[in-house]
């Protein structure tokens, strides 16, 4: 056992090494936007470093009562540089001018709440998601870095970081709601027979799926809180023609999913954008949907798992994890009416703008997108 945690432990500290080395190299090149960033995944490679040295320490006292504790310590310091080795590096070794763009939103992004404010945020290719970690890294594709149309998703993104971070009295409120659930489900009598008890268990299924739904539900309020009708008209556009996935599911697929099915999600959101005063941007987003769903052939059914009847009650809770994390929201000026100079005072204006634009004429938007992202570099925000 001693000659084989050597081994694994040497090889690890070689590949720590070679990591600080090529992050050291990648400095010379790396943007100033990532330098906090950079700053903590040293960090980090130090400390691992640190730990692997401390075990060929332990290791060379030769009491075999140590043993058991150093391989538990060699596979937590393992999983973890896999982790940092892996795609949390990357930005950093990656690094080129055309992440200025993300990251400056990013950074803005951040700064808007207090509790995320010093949290370091990177950008790296993959599908839209985030490791809601500190420090924070968003993953998009490689294109969606480089236009506004897709910065909206990252206000869905950014909801994740919230949840995390108000984690105990955000799970309270989910628990809430898949009690609100359950009770919706109860029908009006109750059989003492095998159906009722296939029925129980059906519902409790139902109720269990809620609480991962919950939290895309709650990222979806706060993509719209935030970024207003751009996050709705993107939300819309990248789903709506990715095929009858989005529009159906079998219920044993729907069993325990961590997403809700989209047009569950358009729901919410046409929902929560109507009563935000919005009327034009729900029935924009309910009509193509629709349109689509007809194309299709599909007839809206979820098994059980959705039904009109839950809307208020999802609204209601997700409007109180929405008080209690207190996300920025869009102020009117940003999403409406819009100055000569006012779609640069903030990056919700320039993002519900390039939407707008985009919107009244496709095919010159490229033009005009070009052109606003060298003023949005070139302005404080």
């Amino acid at each position: 056992m001693k000659d084989l945690l050597i081994q694994n432990n040497i090889s690890l500290c070689h590949e720590i090494e070679q990591l600080q080395r090529s992050i050291l190299d990648a400095e010379d090149y790396t943007l100033d936007e990532l330098s906090a960033y950079t700053a903590k995944i040293k960090d980090e490679c130090n400390n691992l470093h640190k730990s692997v040295i401390q075990n060929l320490k332990d290791l060379e006292l030769n009491q075999d009562n140590l043993l058991k504790d150093i391989l538990s310590e060699t596979e937590l310091l393992t999983r973890n540089f896999y982790d940092l080795n892996g795609i949390r590096v990357s930005p950093i070794l990656r690094s080129n001018d055309l992440d200025r763009l993300s990251l400056k939103f990013l950074k803005w992004m951040h700064d808007t709440d207090p509790q995320t404010k010093n949290i370091p945020a990177a950008i790296c290719d993959g599908d839209f998601t985030i490791y809601p970690i500190h420090p924070t890294l968003y993953t998009t594709p490689c294109v969606s870095q480089q236009g506004f149309r897709n910065f909206p998703i990252f206000f869905h993104e950014f909801g994740h970081l919230l949840y995390s971070l108000h984690r105990q009295e955000m799970d309270d409120l989910v628990y809430e709601l898949q009690e609100e659930i359950k009770r919706l489900l109860q029908p009006p009598t109750i059989r003492n027979d095998a159906y009722t008890v296939a029925q129980q268990r059906q519902q409790d299924v139902i109720v269990d799926t809620w609480y991962e739904w919950a939290q895309e539900c709650f990222c979806d309020a706060v993509g719209f809180v935030m970024g207003g009708p751009a996050f709705a008209y993107l939300f819309s556009m990248y789903f709506r023609v990715l095929g009858w996935y989005e529009y159906h599911r079998p219920k044993n697929v729907l069993a325990y999913s961590s997403h809700p099915v989209t047009w569950i999600r358009i729901h919410l959101i046409a929902n929560r954008a109507d009563r935000m005063g919005f009327r034009e941007v729900a029935a924009d987003l309910e009509e193509k949907w629709d349109q689509i769903a007809t194309v299709l052939g599909i007839t809206e059914d979820y098994g059980g798992f959705y039904d009109p009847s839950f809307l208020p009650v999802i609204q209601e809770k997700l409007d109180d994890m929405l008080t209690e994390t207190s996300p920025r929201e869009f102020q009117e000026s940003e999403v409406s009416n819009w100055g000569p100079e006012s779609a640069f005072s903030s990056p919700v204006s320039l993002l519900n703008m390039a939407w707008q634009k985009f919107l009244d004429d496709p095919a010159v938007y490229r033009e005009w997108e070009e052109e606003a992202i060298i003023s949005f570099l070139g302005n404080k925000i």
